[in-house]
């Protein structure tokens, strides 16, 4: 009975601050309602200002965390090595890469196409205001996700699981708020790599800058032509989708040798 009460305390220590999350965005919403309301094109906007209201929240959170390790980064490892600028920015176009690749075979796989909730994603984000989407897709939202889904819930897993299942449920859990199937399948997938370049930095940074890539190829996919040459024919997608999935992979090989697992 202890042990089964100790289960449950340690999982509800990691979802609290989702719980929160989804409670203080959900809130400022409501608020919203009053100055800003819900429509085709104040949706993001309104997204951006529940995602700034959340952020003061969670870095409470996730300093907590690093101070009751008494350490000056994640909190879940050993002292991490310092990440160097060349390492953010390897793991900065892998993230890029990684995302191009992923979304070419979800695309090739046509599960969007049956997807209403998705499609309601993209008229969420995707409204033709580029500086506002990449201030918000590239910037603001990917900190807060970081902080919230690899800083606070995979740190916290991390110290009582390990690393492997904290990378996979975690991985998991962040495809599962997403809430429709393309996505879910694309930020689980992303969602170990990030939880990868966490663990082995000991730092949230790489994870931000490869998902604020990520979220960059996909806004000037959408707003721009800036892609449109991978859309030329079958041949040339599939072509290019190997060669993006080959570069993510050097990039992950150059990580592993630039941190080793043991940095005791």
């Amino acid at each position: 009975m202890g042990l089964s009460q100790s289960r449950g305390m340690k999982l509800w220590d990691v979802l609290y601050p989702v719980c929160i999350y989804f409670v203080v965005t959900a809130v400022t919403a409501i608020l919203l309602d009053y100055v800003l309301p819900e429509s085709v094109d104040s949706r993001l906007l309104r997204q951006l200002l529940t995602s700034f209201a959340a952020l003061p929240f969670l870095y409470s959170f996730y300093r907590q965390d690093v101070r009751m390790q008494g350490e000056l980064s994640m909190g879940a490892f050993g002292k991490p090595p310092k990440t160097r600028p060349l390492h953010l920015l390897v793991m900065f176009f892998t993230g890029g890469l990684l995302a191009l690749a992923l979304n070419n075979l979800l695309g090739l796989a046509r599960i969007a196409e049956h997807s209403a909730a998705y499609r309601q994603v993209e008229q969420t984000f995707y409204t033709g205001r580029l500086a506002l989407e990449i201030f918000a897709l590239c910037a603001v939202i990917p900190l807060v996700e970081e902080l919230l889904y690899r800083g606070i819930v995979y740190g916290r897993l991390r110290r009582w699981l390990g690393a492997a299942p904290a990378m996979l449920l975690s991985a998991l859990i962040f495809g599962l708020i997403h809430m429709n199937l393309a996505q879910f399948i694309y930020a689980s997938l992303f969602g170990l790599i990030l939880a990868f370049f966490v663990d082995r930095t000991g730092s949230i940074l790489g994870a931000f800058a490869a998902h604020m890539a990520a979220n960059l190829t996909s806004v000037l996919r959408a707003e721009t032509g800036a892609f449109a040459f991978m859309d030329q024919n079958l041949t040339v997608q599939l072509a290019l989708t190997a060669a993006f999935m080959q570069l993510s992979l050097l990039g992950i090989f150059f990580l592993l040798r630039a941190y080793p697992l043991d940095r005791t």
